[in-house]
């Protein structure tokens, strides 16, 4: 037979089992420095694709549903509109010069972190023979896929002179 007078009881000793559960281990602590070097690897292969003017190269290294914005603003989502939208410069400038330099790195969780950098590339018009210079900032939310590797999920460019 049940008593009214154990609820209380009962309610409490709930109340504390659950509150004695035991807390997850926290997340071991992020060797920043080897994350930095980990994604300026990443960069040193996208600007050597992009000196080999291959779009194709340069679209494999973002996740499968990665985005890019690039200084025009508008958006291209995937694989393919991203080596789309690469191509026409390719068609239309030789790169003789093109650099990406993280400067920092903000980890966000063990799956996910933030790039902060500047780029710099050279070249020369196919047509015409002008040089060509730009250089910028850019933003980068990598993401490490299930095989471990970091791609490009979403990055977004700004071309303007870089301050030191």
């Amino acid at each position: 037979m049940s008593s009214p007078h154990r609820l209380p009881s009962v309610l409490a000793f709930l109340f504390l089992s659950a509150c004695a559960a035991p807390t997850p281990e926290p997340a071991p602590p992020v060797d920043v420095a080897a994350l930095k070097d980990a994604i300026q690897a990443r960069e040193r292969e996208w600007s050597a694709a992009y000196m080999a003017a291959d779009a194709a190269a340069i679209s494999a290294l973002y996740t499968e549903d990665g985005a890019s914005i690039p200084a025009t603003g508008d958006i291209h989502r995937g694989r393919a509109a991203i080596a789309q939208d690469l191509q026409p410069q390719f068609d239309s400038v030789t790169y003789t010069t093109r650099e990406d330099i993280t400067e920092e790195v903000i980890p966000v969780g063990s799956d996910y972190v933030f790039e902060v950098g500047t780029y710099n590339a050279s070249g020369t018009y196919k047509v015409g023979g002008k040089p060509r210079t730009v250089s910028g900032r850019y933003i980068v939310l990598w993401r490490k896929d299930a095989d471990g590797v970091w791609r490009l999920h979403r990055d977004m460019g700004t071309e303007a002179p870089v301050k030191p």
